[in-house]
């Protein structure tokens, strides 16, 4: 029997899994009924496990002193109020799992599960990684700092997502190289000095060096980088003033940079502080920089995405691995934290079929198809399988 055989017998199970952390759906770090419910789990399988950060849970399957591999499934979801009339709805307002979160965590159950079965198969070591808060870009940091890949260190990671189209139930798609950009979210506040609109010139008005900024960042983005590199500036939020005759004393700006080059990030980053401090001194204003979310690329390491996929290209019965891509999103994934420690692949996992109406994710009438849960959990357990032969 293969193991997506295996997997399709206890797929009620997963499914049932997949509803509770979707009717209980948490978010960020804060996650108490989510690692509950893992660890209640974990235990009923016998799996050896132990909390680490803020409600993430490692568990532990096979033997030290051999090879190791580490499957990550993220748990959190997004503050967003569900529209899908499901059954099995969020039954908190306001917090939904539109993301597929509640089915990596589901999926990354069933690979327990089965593993566990084939445990005196495994030569080596596999670390179950449930994480928090993925959606704040700090969940694999927070467990990272409390040592989930330390004692032991896993020689390779893995993480799936869901996928809706083009991806159809019964795909898997194995990704190469840099994959998803860094991410660093600035706020800029200025202090000018607030008056009447009337009087400027006892004034000094933030706004005036708050557009020669937003211009500058533009222009850093635009003449600063290779042309080659893909990049994003970009300027989102400005906040200033309460009515049309008073200059204020502050202004505050947001917004974001991405980039897929380490080399890259760190000279916008250099050059957009340097620009801030230029132009507020030209405008007699003072300020405050702060980097409020930094993540970094998203890696998919090649020699490894190359061996995994053969692999589960020989091993994976009954499941269509797509062939290797190397494309690209400007969005950011905190796998990234493992992915610039340990050589990792990051896998997408279909879940599309034409009688479930096709929402992007993030959206609150978001839905995917249950049967591809077996799928994830079966892909997760088969590339642990093959790596510790």
């Amino acid at each position: 029997m293969s193991l997506l055989q295996e997997a399709q017998d206890m797929e009620q199970e997963i499914i049932g899994w997949r509803r509770y952390f979707h009717e209980n759906p948490e978010l960020g770090l804060e996650l108490p009924k989510t690692a509950a419910k893992v660890q209640e789990e974990l235990k009923k399988m016998g799996v050896r496990f132990r909390p680490c950060g803020q409600s993430g849970v490692l568990g532990y399957i096979g033997k030290e002193g051999g090879k190791s591999i580490l499957l990550r499934g993220d748990m959190d979801a997004l503050p967003l109020t569900e529209d899908t009339g499901l059954p099995y709805a969020s039954q908190c307002p306001g917090k939904m799992h539109a993301c597929g979160h509640d089915t990596h965590a589901a999926m990354l159950l069933g690979a327990a599960k089965l593993l566990k079965a084939h445990e005196e198969e495994l030569q080596g070591l596999v670390i179950l990684m449930f994480q928090p808060g993925e959606e704040t870009l700090s969940g694999a940091r927070s467990m990272i700092e409390d040592g989930c890949l330390e004692n032991p260190k896993p020689d390779h990671a893995v993480a799936i997502h869901i996928a809706g189209e083009p991806y159809q139930t019964g795909q898997v798609k194995l990704s190469r190289g840099t994959i998803a950009a860094s991410s660093d979210n600035y706020r800029i506040i200025l202090h000018g000095k607030g008056g009447h609109g009337a009087s400027p010139q006892n004034s000094i008005n933030p706004i005036f060096a708050a557009a020669k900024i937003v211009e500058a960042f533009t222009d850093i983005g635009r003449y600063e980088v290779d042309p080659q590199q893909p990049t994003v500036v970009n300027t989102c939020s400005i906040h200033a003033g309460t009515t049309y005759n008073i200059i204020p004393n502050d202004c505050e700006i947001r917004g974001t940079v991405r980039t897929f080059n380490e080399e890259v990030r760190a000279n916008l980053l250099s050059r957009i502080q340097e620009t801030v401090e230029k132009i507020c001194s030209l405008y007699r204003c003072t300020f405050e920089f702060y980097n409020d979310f930094s993540t970094p690329s998203n890696y998919s390491e090649e020699t490894f995405s190359d061996e995994l996929y053969a692999m589960l290209k020989r091993d994976l019965e009954g499941v269509e691995v797509l062939p290797l891509d190397s494309s690209r999103m400007m969005g950011s994934e905190d796998f990234a934290y493992v992915s610039q420690k340990i050589s990792s692949c990051s896998l997408s996992l279909g879940a599309s079929n034409p009688d479930i109406p096709h929402f992007p994710a993030h959206h609150p009438k978001v839905q995917f198809d249950e049967k591809a849960f077996a799928y994830g959990a079966a892909t997760y357990a088969q590339a642990a399988l093959s790596y510790l032969k």
